[in-house]
Formats: structure tokens, C-alpha cells, sequence
């Protein structure tokens, strides 16, 4: 996790006046992604099934390409509520890196998609 993500993790902290959990980094494989959409000429979308967030926790996940370089990456947090993704970045070609934060009091649910394209 980036030292600018623990910093902000730090500050809400300070400003809510409670400590947020960090549970467990989630390792994801495009080779067991839920759903595979092929976009065509190589592309391809890959739906990956929900991270559990306990309340006023965060949590990281990296997603590894594999055989696919991975070009972007999104997220959808269950519920109307809040909910923040402090980190969503390329790792390297093959690996991209979220931190989602759940700062409400109810157990919530995020899921994940990237977009890769098939290595040459």
C-alpha cells in the first residue's frame, strides 16, 4: 500500500476519531475471473466475484493478468452508502492494485472488473 493511502487512511481516522481495520490482501487470477467477456482482437473484460468489507475496514486487492496485460480497472461497492476506493492503479503489465474502504457501520460487498489485453 502506497505511503499516500496511509496517510489518508490516518487523517479520516483522526477526523472520525475511530481506527479502521485492514483485513486481509486478496490475490485475484484472470484465469478465475467469474465472468470473461471477449471485446475482441485480443481484449477482453474480466468480472471477478465480491471482496467482503467488515465496517469501518479496508482492504486490498491485486488482480494478476497472467497471460493479459492489464490496461484499466473499476469497481462497484453494494448498497447506496459510501464507500471510497483509496487506490486503483497498474502495479506492472500484468497487475493492477485497489484499496477499497468501507467507512460505514454495515458489512458491505465490492466488486471488480479490468480490462486486459492478451500478451503477444
Amino acid at each position: 500500500m502506497r505511503k499516500a493511502t496511509l496517510m489518508r487512511i490516518k487523517k479520516a481516522e483522526a477526523k472520525l476519531g475511530r481506527k479502521f481495520k485492514k483485513q486481509s490482501h486478496v490475490v485475484k487470477n484472470v484465469r478465475k475471473a467469474l465472468r470473461v467477456t471477449d471485446l475482441g482482437d485480443g481484449f477482453a473484460r474480466f468480472t471477478f466475484s465480491s471482496v467482503t468489507l467488515p465496517p469501518n475496514s479496508f482492504r486490498s486487492t491485486t488482480i494478476n493478468g497472467n497471460g493479459f496485460n492489464i490496461i484499466s480497472g473499476s469497481w462497484i461497492f453494494s448498497g447506496n452508502d459510501q464507500g471510497f476506493l483509496l487506490d486503483n492503479f497498474s502495479a506492472a503489465e500484468d497487475r493492477w492494485f485497489f484499496t477499497a474502504w468501507n467507512p460505514t457501520n454495515f458489512t458491505r460487498s465490492v466488486s471488480y472488473a479490468v480490462i486486459a489485453k492478451r500478451k503477444p
